[in-house]
């Protein structure tokens, strides 16, 4: 079993991540497929005005999954 955490902030259009927030809440999964999957689940913490970013880490810190929010059109233009 592995111990993941999860987190969101808000990305500014030149990819800085600011007002970063952590959720209380530790997941314990079989693998970060799993823990991804209990980490959508919990549209509470993700879903706010004011998040435009998800992530996350693994029990050493290293990021195993994000999720862009709200982002804009990034298909090239002709």
């Amino acid at each position: 079993m592995g111990t993941y955490r999860l987190h969101r902030g808000w990305r500014e259009p030149n990819g800085l991540v600011t007002d970063h927030a952590t959720s209380g809440q530790t997941i314990t999964a079989p693998s970060a497929y799993d823990a991804v999957t209990v980490a959508l689940a919990d549209g509470d913490f993700l879903i706010t005005d004011d998040t435009n970013l998800a992530w996350l880490t693994d029990d050493q810190g290293a990021m195993v999954w994000s999720l862009r929010l709200d982002d804009e059109d990034v298909v090239p233009r002709a």
